[in-house]
């Protein structure tokens, strides 16, 4: 990873195959001061976000991380449709955040490239009609074709049951990549106590690992200081472990995840962002003059600056 005193890291999603909008999402936090970007390890990601950081001309200070995932991760799933149990009732395209379900010969359908695997619509359809679908490979299969892509870390995400699994997946991951490693860890899955002896076991080699304290995954659609409460009591929770990493937030994160991390005297290094970041531009990236329009990028780049100045203000 290139040296930063603290990190800013945009999230385009691991499930997020719309690469026009990764290519502008990047471009515009480039701009705004961001110095990681985050992506799935689909090859045409990694190009999107290396085109967008070049035309922002920030191509030597930006890191450029690909995530990985298990099978029961929520980031690698797509939502599908069951339309014999679906009523048409509309309340699915009406809660996606991404525009993902559209209707289509009387069937309602998921645009598996906008689809981020937020389960927003699984979780809100009163007919049990929308399941998760996961699109899991394994470690090595997912990273082997990004691995000469110059990308400059690998983020492992440990969302499962199976520890064994968790471990053998991570110490295959160190074995194709000796850059920079960073371990997305939430609660879903295991207690405390579990949860702190792994981070120890997978950092003992290796203290210059990255961890991601994920909150609520995917949930920040709002700037409040409720939605941090989880990332930031989970942080908590590692720093006073005594593992010696760097930690960075996400899950809920939006503006004022700094200053509440800084509210409750914990220690971070930085801040992912995704879902809030993502919305926070929308209006502007969705325009089809997007990169004729100067007034629209300066736009863009001015919203996008609010978030990375206010939790700079608290780093």
């Amino acid at each position: 990873m290139k040296k930063t005193k603290k990190i800013l890291k945009l999230i385009c999603g691991a499930g997020n195959e719309n690469f026009s909008e990764i290519e502008k999402l990047s471009f515009i936090y480039a701009l705004a001061g961001f110095n990681m970007i985050d992506t799935s390890s689909n090859i045409k990601s990694v190009e999107a976000v290396k085109s967008g950081i070049k035309k922002a001309g920030k191509t030597n200070e930006i890191s450029l991380c690909v995530s990985i995932g298990l099978q029961d991760d929520i980031h690698l799933s797509k939502a599908v449709i069951n339309n014999q149990k679906c009523t048409k009732c509309g309340l699915c395209i009406n809660i996606c955040g991404r525009n993902a379900i559209f209707k289509e010969a009387n069937k309602f359908i998921v645009n598996e490239k906008e689809c981020i695997g937020c389960s927003k619509c699984i979780k809100n359809c009163k007919q049990n009609a929308i399941i998760r679908e996961n699109k899991y490979q394994n470690p090595a299969k997912m990273l082997m074709p990004v691995l000469d892509s110059g990308i400059d870390c690998v983020e492992f995400h440990c969302t499962s049951s199976n520890e064994r699994l968790i471990k053998e997946s991570f110490q295959e991951i160190k074995s194709l990549f000796k850059g920079q490693l960073s371990i997305c860890m939430s609660r879903l899955k295991f207690g405390d106590e579990k949860i702190i002896s792994l981070l120890k076991q997978m950092t003992a080699e290796r203290e210059d690992t990255i961890i991601q304290a994920d909150g609520n995954p995917m949930s920040g659609s709002v700037n409040d200081f409720k939605s941090n409460i989880q990332t930031v009591s989970f942080a908590e929770l590692i720093r006073n472990s005594g593992i010696n990493s760097t930690l960075i937030l996400s899950g809920g994160t939006n503006k004022k995840t700094s200053e509440f991390a800084k509210i409750c005297d914990i220690s971070i290094d930085g801040v992912a962002v995704g879902s809030f970041a993502r919305k926070t531009v929308k209006e502007y990236i969705i325009k089809n003059d997007f990169w004729e329009n100067t007034e629209i990028i300066g736009k863009a780049v001015e919203n996008a600056k609010s978030i990375s100045n206010s939790l700079l203000q608290y780093l």
